[in-house]
């Protein structure tokens, strides 16, 4: 079944890193491990310190290049935020012409399981056009739900009918007691989509460099232009918790920027809903079978 994967499907894989030098190598060996052999690597580092400073690092991309994936390496002195590097790879991967028909966006603080990948391709088989995983925490326990809490979505949105977003859903880094694909609203961290949507799709400037509510937009956006998102629930990305956004600016800086960012999504969705009605109660009624 792998194998017949890996004939159908070519996957470029864009991470975005900065000063996770360590975590970036240990989600790379986690790569090299993964059961689904077909991809190829694109990263940005804005990191202080160059990662190619860093041996594992380059010990790592020299033995991935001999194992035949190709491999492309950004740097970008200045960093302009997540949603600016978000999309300098997106079209950086249009440019790269790899022929790939997906994508896979992971940052670089997760350790993905052999099979993750290969579950998130289960996804996109039956149909979806976009697909997500859980991502139970590291140093945590996984906590087990009923089922009767998962189904029919899990990471969804209720908005009101003046637009505004009155509930909020998320897998909370949980993992699940049976394996499931669902529909769902938004992606958590690591999404894997047709290459297509590049082409569609343009992150928002008007977020913060802390990029709070970059994956609800981008996951919304998707789902305005009529796509489907779905999550395998025994797909897992485990999240090492390291430390960024408030470490990276003073406590009072970031708290003003995550209310921004909340504020300035919060009236894209109402535009959004004027727009286009209640976007996310048609697409429920489409994809919940």
């Amino acid at each position: 079944m792998v194998n017949n994967l890996e004939e159908k499907y070519q996957i470029d894989i864009m991470v975005a890193t900065r000063d996770r030098h360590s975590e970036l190598a240990l989600l790379l060996q986690s790569l090299r491990s993964s059961s689904f052999k077909n991809w190829n690597l694109l990263i940005c580092d804005e990191s202080q310190t160059p990662v190619t400073q860093c041996y594992f690092f380059n010990a790592l991309i020299n033995r991935i290049k001999l194992e035949g994936h190709k491999v492309k390496l950004l740097r970008n002195n200045i960093s302009n935020g997540v949603c600016a590097v978000r999309q300098l790879l997106n079209d950086e991967q249009q440019k790269w012409n790899t022929g790939s028909n997906l994508c896979l966006r992971l940052d670089d603080d997760v350790l993905l399981t052999e099979d993750y990948i290969f579950k998130l391709l289960q996804v996109i088989e039956t149909g979806y056009d976009m697909s997500t995983g859980v991502i139970p925490l590291l140093s945590t326990p996984e906590v087990e739900r009923e089922v009767k809490f998962v189904k029919p979505i899990i990471c969804y949105h209720k908005l009101d009918k003046e637009g505004n977003i009155i509930e909020r859903k998320d897998d909370l880094g949980f993992c699940y007691l049976t394996e499931e694909i669902l529909p769902c609203h938004q992606f958590r961290t690591n999404v894997l989509y047709k290459s297509e949507i590049n082409k569609k799709i343009s992150y928002p400037k008007t977020l913060t460099q802390t990029g709070f509510r970059e994956e609800l937009w981008f996951s919304f956006k998707v789902i305005i232009e009529g796509y489907t998102l779905g999550v395998n629930t025994m797909a897992k990305a485990f999240h090492l918790q390291t430390p960024s956004g408030g470490t990276r600016y003073a406590p009072q800086l970031y708290a003003q920027n995550v209310a921004l960012d909340e504020d300035t999504t919060n009236k894209w969705v109402k535009e959004q809903f004027l727009k286009h009605g209640d976007f996310l109660q048609r697409y429920s009624e489409k994809v919940v079978k």
